[in-house]
């Protein structure tokens, strides 16, 4: 679990893709991962489907997105770049 902050405010930020196995999360080579996995599904999404690989997909997409609803902890704050 990876928590950042203060003990007064913590934020949990699981979830995600790590950048280059350095322990670093960047928020927009991460952003970009997620939307060209987004839009290849609209693209081939049939393809993937009949691969069998739909259920995958979608899960990976979500991993991602949910991420960044839990970075984004203030209306004006979003928590780009996280190190464990």
């Amino acid at each position: 679990m990876l928590i950042v902050g203060s003990r007064s405010s913590q934020v949990d930020l699981v979830g995600g893709y790590y950048d280059a196995g350095d322990h670093v999360k960047f928020g927009l080579p991460m952003a970009f991962t997620v939307t060209m996995l987004s839009w290849s599904l609209l693209e081939y999404g049939a393809d993937v489907a009949d691969a069998g690989e739909l259920a995958h997909a979608l899960e990976s997409i979500k991993w991602g997105t949910d991420y960044f609803i839990k970075a984004h902890t203030q209306p004006d704050e979003l928590w780009a770049e996280v190190t464990n």
